[in-house]
């Protein structure tokens, strides 16, 4: 029922939206209170919700405010008008060769420009000097959208926010990143071959000497490559990248004028981006709500099972549907879209790099082909070329890079959209309901031991046998049992007697404890005796708990995991701090944590950036069952290392344990 509730509000939303009765900027907020709500989360966490998502995703748009103060930097001091000239005074006679010349110098522009008012001042400049050269209206406009898509794809203000939202990490991206932009520009170049190819009318711009006045110095062309210098190659954060950037530009054109021209680029900055600010907060607070635990459990059902997983579905979905982006529609990141992708987010439903994949591989259509973007509105007026026109020369193109990047992703060797069942997660199919019984090594340990696995033999369908060693030590891809059972023993003196009290542990095949039972009793006779009785009593209390979570056992026994399919996914590891004051690390062997790289005792130096202090001993705990893919940097043998995790176990959409017999 609150599934369906929540359907219903995003498509209210999505109907209002699509018919333009209330703009993203406020329908984003408001869907999240009300999703929130229909997924049953309290009236009183409301308050929460707005507080903490109105400042979720800050340092995506404080990077917005000062790319946008690098951007109008870069425009009024004329540093992106001589970059245009500068190719004008260099791009030959041929119309064809021109625009691909002006085409790089937009997308490089875009990298770090943002902002309608961004898209005024480098069209004003680069669509006439395209037409007077002989580039008809209606490719100029086209090839400009196509071109800003392009440079768009590594805009680093774009890059805060998908590294903030989806906790995906940078090197992680670039890869992508990079075969999207060769993608995009195969794009851009066939659409050029083919429509000057078919097209014969010329603009009817008259022609006028192109200014060889660059009027800056030659060494300040390079501001708006340098914040891209600057965050790739020196990992210098976006915020200080473009202020950086920022400062520079201005010294290097008005060194006397550089306060009064960085304060009024601020505020014309801020005006030019203030409604995607907006947006984000909007987007925080959606983010905030899809989060709720009722939210989660609202729509799980929908998400549930790994169909978003399957290849076929993926490319169908966000490559050949990726016009569903278009007229602010279902997939439209920067619209309703964005519950989509936050709820697919927090239920879990595809890794995070490849649901941002999925978000930029839609972007590329809906930033070149919406009708309802401001820039295509812009330059549909201003080239005089029909707004409609430049969405159906563009589309067929635009579609055709969202299925070409889809499938990269389907077929990248580091199988993005694998379930992330890592070998030796699992035990081998010959270790199904094989369990292994060992002890602390103390003769009423291993007394408890015998009977623990002597009531363990009752269960027909189990192999008891008795072992002694570590599952911790190695993963579970050759072990010879599915779970592990620990006997330890321990004895207190009391007024009353010597209390003996038997522990019984049940671990899986890689050493993840499942659960553990305590008894005890006042030594009567043989301590001995006692051991076997109480680790008895244990062994029962065990099986009535197994018997209670069929699903749980059926994974552990079958598998060497404790999972259900309704189990939320997980990294498998823990952090503990010591007496020392350093956090450390708890590792399953063969888990996904473990095949990303950590080990059991590394020291925790940073987690996804900053030092592990700056978010509380509490904040950084509970991090290990977040089922985020967090970036570490930690300590081991005196070696610092960085380790990235990837994808969680998630048994809901992995192979199922009757297929494994």
């Amino acid at each position: 029922m609150s599934a369906a509730l929540i359907l219903a509000v995003f498509l209210l939303f999505a109907a209002l939206m699509y018919a333009r009765l209330i703009p993203a900027i406020l329908a984003v907020p408001v869907m999240a209170i009300v999703m929130a709500l229909c997924a049953g989360v309290p009236a009183n966490s409301l308050g929460a919700i707005v507080t903490n998502g109105a400042s979720a995703l800050s340092p995506a748009y404080v990077a917005v405010i000062f790319g946008a103060l690098l951007g109008r930097v870069t425009l009024d001091t004329g540093i992106a008008r001589a970059l245009v000239n500068l190719a004008a005074e260099y791009g030959g006679e041929s119309p064809f060769a021109f625009s691909l010349v002006l085409c790089a110098i937009v997308a490089l522009l875009f990298t770090s420009l943002n902002g309608l008012g961004a898209i005024i001042m480098v069209g004003s400049i680069v669509l006439p000097i395209m037409m007077t050269t002989g580039v008809p209206r209606t490719i100029a406009a086209p090839l400009f959208l196509m071109a800003f898509a392009l440079g768009f794809i590594f805009n680093i203000a774009n890059w805060t926010f998908y590294t903030t939202l989806f906790h995906v990490s940078e090197q992680e991206l670039i890869r992508y990143a990079i075969v999207l932009a060769v993608i995009d520009t195969v794009a851009l170049l066939l659409f050029a071959v083919i429509a000057f190819a078919r097209e014969r009318e010329y603009a009817a711009w008259a022609a006028g000497q192109r200014s060889q006045e660059r009027g800056v110095p030659w060494w300040s062309l390079v501001t708006p490559l340098l914040p891209i210098v600057l965050y790739f190659a020196l990992h210098i954060p976006a915020t200080p990248a473009f202020a950086l950037s920022a400062i520079y530009g201005v010294l290097a054109t008005r060194p006397r004028k550089a306060i009064a021209t960085l304060v009024a680029s601020a505020i014309r900055g801020v005006e030019d981006v203030a409604p995607a600010v907006v947006l984000f907060i909007g987007i925080g607070m959606l983010l905030v709500a899809t989060a709720q635990p009722q939210f989660e459990a609202a729509l799980h059902p929908l998400v549930s099972g790994g169909w978003l997983r399957n290849p076929l579905a993926y490319v169908a979905i966000f490559g050949l549907l990726s016009p569903l982006v278009l007229y602010r529609g279902p997939l439209n990141p920067f619209g309703v879209g964005i519950a989509i992708f936050t709820a697919l987010l927090s239920a879990h439903a595809l890794p995070p790099l490849a649901l941002v994949a999925a978000v930029m591989a839609v972007v590329q259509v809906q930033n070149v082909c919406d009708p309802t973007n401001t820039q295509n509105v812009w330059v549909a007026n201003f080239t005089g070329v029909p707004i409609t026109a430049i969405t159906k020369r563009t589309l067929p193109f635009q579609v055709a890079v969202a299925v070409a990047a889809t499938i990269v992703v389907v077929l990248a060797p580091q199988r993005v959209l694998a379930q992330g069942v890592p070998a030796g997660m699992e035990s081998p199919p010959s270790a199904a309901y094989h369990i292994a019984v060992d002890d602390d090594g103390t003769p009423l340990g291993r007394a408890a031991a015998d009977a623990i696995a002597q009531q363990l033999r009752t269960d027909p369908r189990l192999t008891i046998f008795r072992f002694r060693g570590d599952p911790d030590a190695s993963d579970c891809s050759r072990k010879r049992y599915a779970a592990y059972v620990k006997a330890s023993t321990s004895t207190f003196v009391l007024v009353e007697g010597t209390d003996l009290d038997v522990g019984l542990v049940l671990e899986d095949c890689g050493g993840w404890i499942v659960n553990e039972w305590h008894d005890h009793e006042i030594e009567a006779g043989d301590p001995r005796t006692d051991a076997r009785a109480l680790g008895q009593q244990g062994a029962v209390r065990m099986q009535a708990w197994l018997a209670a979570a069929p699903a749980v056992s059926e994974g552990l026994f079958t598998r060497g995991v404790a999972f259900s399919p309704s189990s939320a996914p997980s990294y498998f590891y823990s952090l503990f701090k010591t007496a020392d004051g350093d956090m450390r690390i708890y590792v399953r062997a063969g888990g996904p944590a473990y095949a990303a790289g950590l080990r059991t005792g590394d020291i925790v130096e940073q987690i996804d950036g900053k030092p592990w202090w700056m978010y509380g001993t509490f904040p950084t705990q509970a991090m290990a069952y977040d089922g985020k893919p967090h970036a570490f940097q930690i300590r081991r043998g005196g070696a610092t290392l960085d380790v990235q995790l990837v994808s969680p176990f998630d048994m809901s959409s992995a192979q199922s344990p009757q297929s494994r017999r």
